[in-house]
């Protein structure tokens, strides 16, 4: 049983990627995965139970939910592929008491070995103080906190993107000529990416809801595209368990590879197959065009 058939670009589930995972979708179905899970107590998406979003217990029900999300997630990653976690650390609940930080980069790490995935890396990804300060209202960047008791400051959080790789052979070496420059490699293996434009992602306007409880925070589009060009080949399949409003598969299908995700939330379903539809025919237009130069040249 394959994912996807060869003349198919893409597809999104619509339900919990979790039992989607372990029981639908065929092992070692997928080339490479890069998604952004629910960040627990702080993005709420859903008033669904399956939804990871509402478990405010660290320790407990996230931890559980986020177990069984790996499980499946290394059923279905082919063996020596990769996967990418774009995660952040987060912050205690104020209103229980809580202070300092989850280390929910952590917690990531430690559930991904356990089911079974190798943990090879990570990427620090800037963010600016400033912004960060204003949208969170964190005391502990404003300034008020700096000129009254600075024992609590600290700088803002930078976004991580934890690799993992499935154990085995890879089969197929991901080395399609063009995709990544010496010169693009010399800034990229940097451990720091400092140059990703925060706003430069999808428009999520269309996909809000009235239960909405905290806004999407969809990942930038131009980590996605270092990605998909690192650690897969054209026509391959890219796989995100969390597709939110499909800013992974809209890069994957620009960039020449396929697609399948799951989405459990009917508006974001909504608005990535609306997404996907139109990178799918930018992409076929590009290439037309690609074609037409090349017949004249």
């Amino acid at each position: 049983m394959t994912l996807l058939n060869d003349s198919t670009m893409y597809h999104v589930h619509h339900g919990d990627c979790i039992p989607h995972m372990l029981e639908y979708m065929p092992p070692a179905s997928v080339d490479f995965s890069v998604f952004s899970p629910p960040f627990p107590s702080l993005f709420a998406y859903t008033s669904k139970a399956e939804d990871i979003g509402n478990s405010e217990d660290m320790r407990g029900e996230a931890k559980i939910h986020l177990g069984y999300f790996f499980r499946g997630l290394r059923r279905v990653l082919k063996p020596g592929r990769a996967a990418v976690v774009h995660v952040m650390q987060i912050p205690r609940l104020k209103r229980s008491g809580e202070v300092g930080l989850h280390d929910y980069r952590g917690l990531n790490i430690r559930l991904g070995e356990r089911a079974g995935l190798i943990y090879e890396y990570d990427w620090v990804v800037r963010k600016n103080p400033q912004a960060q300060a204003i949208r969170t209202r964190s005391r502990e960047l404003q300034f008020a906190g700096l000129e009254s008791d600075r024992a609590k400051q600290r700088g803002c959080l930078p976004d991580y993107l934890i690799k993992f790789r499935a154990p085995g052979d890879n089969a197929v070496a991901i080395d399609s000529d063009g995709d990544v420059s010496r010169n693009e490699w010399i800034d990229w293996a940097e451990c720091c990416w400092s140059d990703i434009r925060e706003t430069n992602t999808l428009n999520v306007k269309e996909a809000r809801s009235e239960e909405d409880t905290k806004h999407i925070c969809p990942l930038q589009l131009d980590v996605i595209d270092r990605l998909v060009r690192l650690y897969s080949n054209p026509g391959e399949i890219v796989f995100s368990p969390f597709t939110g409003i499909g800013s992974e598969g809209y890069v994957s299908l620009q960039r020449g590879r396929r697609f399948y995700g799951c989405e459990l939330k009917h508006e974001y379903h909504r608005q990535a197959l609306k997404n996907l539809a139109g990178a799918q025919r930018k992409h076929e237009a590009d290439s037309r065009t690609l074609f037409d130069t090349e017949a004249v040249a």
